[in-house]
């Protein structure tokens, strides 16, 4: 299926929404094109920007995130009124949830959470969110999700494939009008929604020891829970510590 089949097939899938939607076969980035239209043009309501593949994916501190044929990326870019600097985590970790459920109903399969932007299968990284604000209220909504890469191994030992062969492209475009769906219409009422016990149940490194690193600082601690506005709890040498923020991992026993 080409990217204007698979683009029209999604509009079928969608049709319930007033969405804009755009897919191509390979881009540079989707949240990268999201913002420079919304530069340019400005919000006028949401749009679906997907891809293959990425030539020049991104993660968090602009980090080079694989994107290969094999994958699905894509940008939803939505007008979000509550939204603040505040909340902004439990945005992030509402559309993990989010993704999560949408791989359950497609795939019938569990993945477990990476706090705050991740989702692990078998302790491997099978994808990542990336939530930016260029305007006030209006996010754009970056997710890349590994479907199955025959290489992904060779480029980052971390990375793994949710399936072991790849699916149909009519599974495909069901699995991306099932994620787009749930965000379109969990994203209004996202701080309203208590999904956070759920999340919890498949946090993978509750009660684990960790680093926490934030820029130059590294915390060691044992995550003890998540505070109502998504925040890490940390048991640490000072007590119990509330993180909004932080790239946390596993501390190794040798």
């Amino acid at each position: 299926m080409n990217s204007l089949k698979k683009q029209e097939y999604l509009k079928i899938l969608l049709n319930k929404f007033q969405l804009e939607i755009n897919w191509w076969e390979s881009i540079d980035s989707t949240n990268l094109y999201a913002k420079q239209k919304l530069a340019t043009k400005g919000y006028s309501g949401p749009v679906l920007y997907g891809s293959d593949e990425q030539t020049s994916g991104y993660g968090k501190q602009s980090r080079h995130f694989i994107s290969q044929k094999g994958g699905i990326y894509l940008s939803l870019v939505i007008e979000v009124p509550q939204l603040n600097w505040q909340n902004q985590g439990l945005l992030t970790t509402g559309i993990a949830w989010q993704l999560q459920l949408a791989i359950k109903e497609i795939f019938h399969l569990e993945p477990q959470f990476k706090w705050v932007n991740d989702l692990l299968f078998k302790g491997k990284k099978i994808a990542g969110i990336l939530v930016e604000v260029p305007q006030p209220q209006v996010a754009v909504i970056g997710i890349g999700c590994n479907l199955y890469q025959n290489h992904l191994h060779n480029e980052l030992k971390t990375a793994g494939n949710l399936l072991t062969k790849m699916p149909s492209e009519k599974q495909i475009c069901q699995f991306i009008a099932q994620i787009t769906e749930n965000l379109l219409e969990f994203i209004p009422q996202f701080d309203q929604v208590n999904f956070l016990p759920d999340y919890k149940k498949k946090l993978a490194l509750m009660n684990h020891d960790v680093v926490l690193t934030m820029g130059k600082q590294r915390i060691l601690g044992k995550v003890t829970d998540i505070t109502q506005q998504a925040n890490l709890v940390l048991k640490t040498v000072a007590g119990l510590k509330s993180f909004n923020a932080g790239e946390v991992t596993k501390v190794r026993n040798f």
